[in-house]
């Protein structure tokens, strides 16, 4: 019989309206449905972990340099790693929910099928490849590399453009509709380019070096945060003015934020180095919290009905949560 924990600590607060489009709630509750241990992970290690954009299937990404594709927790139904191994920085399940890619330590990208064909590499990069994803449309691959570059290559391996930034280029979010890719950097920079490889803009942040950065859903907005704690939401119109601060939260006064999540809801997950995960409205308002783990939580997904969020922890365990408005 599933063990299932129940933790629950809401806030009520009044209701903050609607926000570009997207509904911020007045409450929220979360509850432990599941966890177990997706790596054995030790010292500074790293974890990520996304969902299917299209269904409970997920990935976990992690420094043991093993990609792990799960039909449901605990349910390991897929799993690949380089030759010599090498550390995995991030990847990413499609929609397809046969095809991932991974960004490796040893300067490669790689795109993966679970259909049991041949890997198709990206690279070699200056070093360490910190993310990747593919374009829309299957019309190629984005990396991001802690040489600094952002790189566009055809899906089947050849460089096609190649951006030069300054610092370490860390996490990267892809606008699907529009058409764009915000890229962090870990000098506090967030550099918006096309899917085709012109570059935008560029914005500082003032939050040094950057953890993360996704899209809202109506993708008219960017969110960062990073190592001081905070989040900030960025309104992202006329691409030809810069972003427009509308939201700071202090989101932890003890820990570097790490990992961001938001659902079609407006509710937008955080996950720090306290062991917490914090839920908020897109106005700034705490709508729950839940003391997870003494260890770090490195990364966190909603599901695509936006009813779940898996976060992974440090040591390698993942944590299915069920989030209700």
């Amino acid at each position: 019989m599933k063990r299932v924990f129940q933790v629950f600590i809401s806030f009520a607060v009044a209701s903050a309206g609607v926000i570009n489009g997207v509904l911020a709630q007045s409450k929220a509750s979360i509850k432990i449905l599941n966890q177990f241990q997706a790596h054995n992970l030790t010292g500074e290690s790293l974890i990520q972990v996304h969902y299917s954009p299209t269904s409970s299937n997920f990935i976990t990404a992690a420094s043991d340099g093993r990609v792990k594709v799960w039909a449901e927790p605990r349910k390991l139904t897929a799993e690949f790693s380089h030759n010599p191994p090498a550390m995995l920085f991030n990847g990413r399940l499609e929609a397809d929910n046969k095809t991932l890619v991974t960004a490796a330590y040893n300067g490669v990208a790689t795109r993966w099928s679970t259909l049991g064909t041949s890997p198709q590499n990206y690279g070699p990069h200056l070093s360490g490849v910190t993310d990747v994803e593919i374009l829309p449309g299957n019309d190629g691959v984005i990396t991001t590399s802690d040489d600094g570059s952002i790189r566009f290559w055809t899906i089947d391996g050849r460089l096609v453009k190649r951006i030069e930034r300054q610092g370490v280029a860390r996490n990267l979010a892809l606008a699907r509709q529009r058409k764009l890719v915000a890229v962090t950097q870990d000098m506090g920079n967030v550099t918006i380019v096309s899917t085709t490889g012109a570059m935008l803009q560029a914005f500082k942040t003032n939050q040094g070096r950057l953890n993360d950065v996704i899209f809202s859903p109506d993708e008219k907005l960017v969110i960062t945060t990073g190592f001081d704690g905070s989040i900030k939401i960025w309104a992202l119109g006329d691409l030809k003015l810069s972003p427009k601060l509308q939201t700071t939260i202090q989101a932890s006064q003890t820990g570097w934020i790490n990992g961001l999540a938001l659902n079609q809801a407006g509710v937008l997950a955080s996950v720090a180095d306290d062991g917490r995960v914090r839920l908020w409205t897109l106005s700034g308002r705490e709508l729950a919290t839940l003391a997870l783990s003494d260890k770090h939580l490195l990364s966190c997904s909603f599901s695509p009905d936006g009813k779940k969020l898996l976060v992974a922890t440090q040591n390698g365990t993942i944590s299915e949560l069920e989030v209700n408005p």
